[in-house]
């Protein structure tokens, strides 16, 4: 009896070690996550306050933002301002980067990880590498593919390596290394709606221009100089008036480039509140791309108290004006076909469609 008791409790203690060995190893990841849970870059945050340079770079192309005063410019397309929402997410997502778990420290492993050198063809991995005005590294950091996220309470994760070093990283944070300029422009260009529109003028080169136009905010729009028994679409007529509405560019240069660029065709639009746009259009490599020139003078008649709330008062129309005037001034920006269609309307393109008779 005795001896079977003894056994008994060989065993239990046997078993109460192989738990314990079963559960050390299912926490031993937990601990080491737990152990290296800090910052990628300790610090980072008062530092970045004298970031002057950042450049964002992959195998197949890359993307320089150099700050200007209180402006960061995109270097790859002419110094034309970037979003400052995305600078300052880019800031952000690095200073709270942390580093959570050891993944490989074997190179051969890193291109599974998106982490190879960058310069690699076919690489995903982007370099991000940010710089002071004496040129002084502030981070350096090559960042590779997200962790996929298998339940929505994990925390975002994206893997990291830096240059140089033989260790790949799980680091919590969310960073965006965008390396196509295009994804950091500024690229709205302005906003008018349709409620504030009291006449709109397109002209295609040589073609006739065509005018739509209306009294008040409350009057339906009138085709100006409409002959005899013209039929319109009026789903194309309201193109017009619309035209402004969100409107903007899918590329930017400078507007001395348009020089020896052939004459596509020109929009004027006038508000109710005073403003005047003018946009020329103009066909270079294969896209048509506009100059937009932007004025306000006081409306006459003057705006009442019961004016529409759509209109703006006068001193915030001046203020708009000069604001897009600053932004639009001496550029050049390459409008969406169906847009630049819309800005170069003929009465012929705005003719009712005839029903099929068959």
């Amino acid at each position: 009896m005795r001896r079977g008791i003894l056994a008994l409790v060989a065993l239990a203690c046997v078993a109460a070690v192989g738990a314990a060995v079963v559960a050390l190893r299912q926490e031993a990841p937990k601990r080491e996550a737990s152990l290296l849970d800090q910052p990628v870059f300790p610090g980072l945050a008062d530092r970045l306050g004298a970031a002057a340079t950042v450049e964002l770079r992959r195998h197949d192309g890359a993307v320089t933002l150099k700050r200007d005063g209180d402006a960061w410019l995109v270097a790859e397309k002419h110094r034309f301002p970037a979003q400052p929402g995305r600078v300052r997410e880019l800031f952000v997502g690095l200073a709270e980067l942390r580093l959570v778990e050891e993944r490989t420290a074997n190179p051969e492993l890193f291109s599974r990880l998106g982490l190879e050198d960058p310069n690699t063809p076919g690489a995903t991995s982007v370099l991000v590498t940010v710089k002071d005005q004496a040129g002084r590294e502030l981070v350096a950091l090559i960042v590779g593919r997200r962790r996929v996220r298998t339940a929505a309470t994990l925390p975002e994760a994206v893997h990291v390596r830096r240059p140089g070093e033989a260790r790949a990283w799980l680091a919590e944070g969310t960073l965006r290394a965008d390396t196509d300029p295009l994804l950091w422009l500024e690229r709205d260009i302005l906003d008018i709606r349709r409620d504030r529109v009291a006449s709109v003028t397109t002209q295609r080169a040589g073609a006739e221009p065509l005018t739509l136009r209306r009294a008040s905010p409350s009057d339906e729009f009138v085709l100006v100089g409409r002959p005899e028994g013209f039929n319109a679409d009026r789903i194309r007529l309201d193109d017009l008036p619309r035209a402004l509405e969100f409107l903007s560019f899918s590329d930017v240069m400078p507007a001395p480039a348009l020089a020896d660029a052939s004459p596509a065709g020109e929009a004027q639009i006038l508000t109710f509140d005073g403003l005047t746009v003018t946009l020329r259009l103009a066909e270079h490599e294969n896209a048509r791309w506009a100059t937009v020139a932007v004025s306000w003078s006081a409306p006459a008649p003057a705006l009442g108290e019961d004016a529409p709330t759509a209109l703006l008062r006068p001193e915030a129309t001046r203020a708009e004006a000069e604001t897009i005037a600053a932004r639009v001034r001496g550029w050049a920006f390459r409008l969406p076909d169906w847009k630049a269609d819309v800005l170069t309307y003929r009465l012929e393109d705005v003719a009712a469609r005839e029903e099929n008779p068959s």
